[in-house]
């Protein structure tokens, strides 16, 4: 049986309205037909016999949803501080990257990872299954550095097939729930799993040794509303600023600064498109010092203004 066996029977799905589900952070406005549920999917692995929370991946699912997309409705940036994985029910859909453009198969799941300069297009009406994650635990420039275009996953008929299942479910069910959960860490450890050589065991050796600055990372997560000077973070750590410094940028690839910064540009576009939140409000709580900074920093690391990336940043 091919993938287009599976694909039939959901036509009628084009017919209703598209249907999104909320996962929820303490911040998420959910309409009253939607239903949510808190999805965090922890990735634990053991580095010699013991599991270190900060070595941990944490999969926390966003958002997920089934809508018909349109030449007018999907034209928008795709540089996210999350991933998305897509199944569309027909053709004629694409991202742009500056490397080209990739075309995303009926039935064939696919990975658009975070941080991308991407653009979504298509040049007719197409059935779309989107979810939006967020793997904690890996930093944003090693995704950069490793993950500059969208993965078209090999064909695999049970795994379309499981995926397919899910477009029809959208009621509060924790089977439902569980299996998005399965579909997501799959197809994330499908792309871990196809970068070269040496790759993953860099980052493992990385990621092990970050046990250093966890004190610093948990406080940066608690408190990315208030000001996080660089010698807090360090004396958290039992570090000299310098020596803090050095190690941090060793382990994340990145200063404290732009880790920072990178994390509230994060929270502030999730809160974008998961409440109605004013932009002044989500600038003050995300710890920038005004809506002008915010607008002007969440325009250079995303690409857009905070309420463009609002209005096209759901699907």
């Amino acid at each position: 049986m091919t993938i287009a066996d599976h694909i039939a029977p959901l036509a009628q799905i084009g017919d209703r309205p598209g249907w999104q589900q909320t996962l929820p952070t303490a911040h998420t406005f959910v309409p009253s037909h939607e239903s949510r549920s808190n999805m965090d999917v922890v990735v634990a692995p053991l580095v010699g016999g013991t599991t270190m929370v900060p070595r941990d991946i944490h999969c926390r699912l966003l958002y997920t949803g089934f809508t018909t997309v349109t030449p007018d409705s999907w034209a928008h940036s795709l540089c996210n501080p999350y991933w998305r994985l897509y199944q569309n029910l027909d053709d004629g859909a694409s991202i742009l990257t500056p490397d080209g453009e990739f075309h995303l198969p009926a039935g064939r799941l696919a990975l658009i990872p975070a941080w991308g300069r991407f653009q979504s297009r298509c040049i007719r009406p197409v059935r779309h299954f989107y979810i939006h994650f967020d793997p904690q635990g890996l930093s944003g420039d090693w995704e950069r550095e490793h993950f500059t275009r969208p993965i078209i996953l090999p064909a695999d008929a049970e795994t379309e097939k499981f995926a397919l299942s899910l477009h029809t479910r959208d009621e509060q069910s924790l089977l439902w729930r569980s299996r998005i959960q399965n579909l997501v860490l799959s197809t994330l450890i499908k792309a871990l799993d196809s970068l070269p050589e040496g790759v993953l065991e860099r980052f493992d050796q990385q990621v092990a040794g970050r046990d250093p600055v966890a004190p610093a990372l948990r406080h940066i997560e608690g408190n990315l509303h208030d000001k996080l000077p660089v010698p807090t973070l360090a004396n958290l750590c039992n570090l000299s600023v310098d020596h803090f410094s050095r190690v941090f940028r060793q382990l994340l690839g990145q200063t404290p600064t732009r880790y920072i910064q990178e994390r509230r540009v994060a929270v502030a576009a999730e809160r974008l498109v998961s409440t109605n939140d004013d932009i002044t409000l989500v600038a003050a709580e995300t710890g920038f010092a005004n809506r002008y900074h915010f607008t002007r920093v969440f325009a250079q690391r995303m690409g857009v203004p905070p309420a463009s990336y609002r209005r096209t940043g759901r699907v």
